[in-house]
């Protein structure tokens, strides 16, 4: 028996083979194409050797991977698609220096032979996986449209952050559509601005907090220079985060079609978590049995603390540690998103914001523990069988 190992790339991959009994694989390799003839060429090149194969190994690097392992898969060949950095420390135990793509397909090759990774089906739960990342591509994207906004406000109106502790919330996004810097809220009446965000089922700023809104703004620290870009600028990125509000329903919906089970439905009780989230979860932590603990879960999002304190770092810690942001991307989306919408819907994560603010985090420091502690109610409600209590972990 033979193992293979295939050196994925974005046009083109490299096969290589380790006979059995043999501790490095064969020098010679083979080039494909990402294209029916190469994938032809494969199979040509598998046959004509006498020994079968066991194993296909190959890293998941992005998309590539997938019509290559689909049709292995469909020609019954066994395949075990790894993470790219259990090859990378493979490749670093045998003190291989090269790094070269037959390089690496060999060391694929080796690893198959020596460790012998499980072969799944490969693209089993695909379609529920690709939707569920859409959709937190969607949220990520709307991310960096808040951290947009907030550098706007900051230069338009920084005096919106002492009425909103959330300046996107809708509120603040239609007082903004109407005031969109220090200046334009001076201009506009009082009733103009506590009717903002009227309607059936909305909150409304009020009169009290416009009142105050107009007063701060009257006295504001904006730059006045940018009061026509940041108010020009502003509605473009309005336009931009309703749009992807939107998206990001649409893309739900799609994802709520194709979940089902139980785990899914008490995944769903924890306030603030919809399909898409409840999707990534599921897709991207696969059996939480696999985690020993809390903290293996939290570094495989990346979730957990970095520290970073050489030199003048070290001084303040509130600058120190960082959130290390080196696991699942798609799984700290989910999180970072349980945590904002948590923040008005979850009195678990609400209560952990207030405590952490108290304590003289800032914002965003305090948004990083909320996703943490979203993680821990997912790891509570996932392990327990029990569906989301919100009396449970208020205090921790």
């Amino acid at each position: 028996m033979a193992t293979v190992g295939i050196d994925i790339g974005g046009h083109g991959h490299v096969a290589a083979r380790c006979r059995d009994g043999q501790a490095s694989a064969d020098r010679r390799i083979l080039r494909l194409s990402q294209s029916r003839e190469g994938f032809r060429s494969l199979d040509a090149w598998l046959a004509a050797e006498q020994e079968p194969v066991s194993l296909v190994v190959m890293e998941s690097s992005g998309h590539y991977w997938m019509p290559l392992a689909a049709h292995l898969r469909r020609s019954g060949v066994p395949v075990a698609v790894v993470n790219p950095l259990a090859a990378r420390y493979f490749a670093k135990s045998r003190l291989v220096r090269t790094k070269s793509d037959p390089a690496d397909a060999r060391s694929l090759a080796e690893m198959a032979m020596r460790d012998t990774p499980a072969a799944r089906d490969p693209l089993a739960g695909v379609e529920v996986r690709q939707a569920a990342r859409f959709a937190m591509t969607l949220v990520a994207e709307q991310a960096k449209v808040c951290q947009r906004l907030y550098r706007r406000i900051e230069l338009g109106f920084p005096e919106l952050r002492e009425v909103f502790e959330d300046p996107t919330c809708r509120t603040a996004r239609a007082v903004l559509r109407i005031a969109p810097t220090a200046a334009a809220a001076t201009r506009r009446r009082t009733a103009t601005l506590a009717n903002a965000n009227a309607g059936p089922g909305r909150r409304r700023l009020g009169h009290a907090r416009a009142e105050r809104l107009r007063q701060l703004a009257a006295d504001s620290i904006a730059v006045p220079e940018l009061d026509a870009e940041a108010s020009f600028e502003v509605g473009l990125l309005l336009d931009q985060f309703d749009l992807l509000e939107r998206q990001i329903e649409a893309a739900e919906q799609r994802v709520a079609g194709l979940l089902d089970g139980e785990l899914a439905r008490r995944l769903q009780t924890i306030p603030g978590v919809g399909p898409a989230i409840t999707a990534t979860l599921i897709a991207e932590i696969g059996d939480i049995a696999r985690f020993d603990d809390f903290d293996e879960l939290l570094a495989f999002a990346g979730v957990h603390p970095a520290e970073r304190s050489s030199g003048r770092k070290g001084a303040n810690p509130e600058t120190s540690w960082h959130m290390s942001k080196t696991g699942n991307s798609y799984l700290r989306s989910a999180a970072y998103r349980m945590a904002v919408v948590g923040l008005q819907h979850n009195p678990v994560i609400a209560a952990h914001y207030a405590r952490k603010r108290a304590a003289g985090k800032s914002s965003m420091n305090a948004l990083g523990h909320c996703m943490r502690k979203a993680l821990s109610i997912v790891w509570g409600v996932w392990r327990s069988g029990q569906d989301f209590d919100p009396s449970w972990g208020r205090e921790a």
